[in-house]
């Protein structure tokens, strides 16, 4: 079992799955963009017995494989799969306690993005948090854009997305402790 990535939660979580299987949950990673040193930009899925669930302009997506990750590296030679073993899963209850979380449309690239959705289903899943070299990147830029200075960078191409300017990733995550 691979141990890369993974850090100890604050929260304590017993899910009470109604009627699951035990299913392998893993983090699909990708690394795009420019790298700095000790910074780098990530895409993350998670994967449950090989199905993914991704979360972006569509809401969440379910595919065979890290399919999301193909336009990123159409090899797959740069996605590394991060295995958190076997977790009794109701892939039904999973679906209903996430999609209505992060719906079409509520994608933003800083507040509410793949990384938050793979940080919360982890969680939910296996009850662990995603390491946090995967969100360093929106970190960053919560930070420039608090003092306007994203907007800026970026030519006015980033405009935060009003449906997620309150999504509060660790609220999300407190809220699936306090739903068993």
């Amino acid at each position: 079992r691979m141990a890369v990535g993974r850090l100890r939660v604050q929260w304590t979580r017993s899910v009470s799955w109604h009627g699951g299987a035990l299913a392998r949950v893993q983090v699909a990673a990708t690394p795009f963009g420019p790298s700095l040193p000790g910074f780098q930009m990530y895409h993350t899925s998670v994967l449950l017995d090989g199905v993914e669930y991704s979360f972006g302009e569509d809401g969440v997506m379910r595919s065979k494989g890290p399919y999301s990750h193909v336009p990123i590296s159409p090899d797959l030679d740069d996605t590394e799969l991060i295995d958190f073993g076997l977790h009794t899963v109701s892939t039904k209850e999973f679906e209903q306690r996430m999609m209505p979380l992060f719906r079409k449309g509520t994608y933003d690239l800083l507040r509410k993005n793949c990384n938050a959705f793979s940080a919360c289903a982890l969680f939910l899943l296996a009850g662990e948090q995603l390491d946090v070299r995967y969100s360093q990147a929106e970190s960053l830029g919560s930070v420039l854009d608090g003092f306007g200075l994203l907007r800026g960078l970026t030519g006015g191409l980033y405009q935060p997305k009003e449906l997620a300017e309150d999504f509060d990733k660790d609220a999300v995550i407190r809220s699936l402790c306090e739903s068993n």
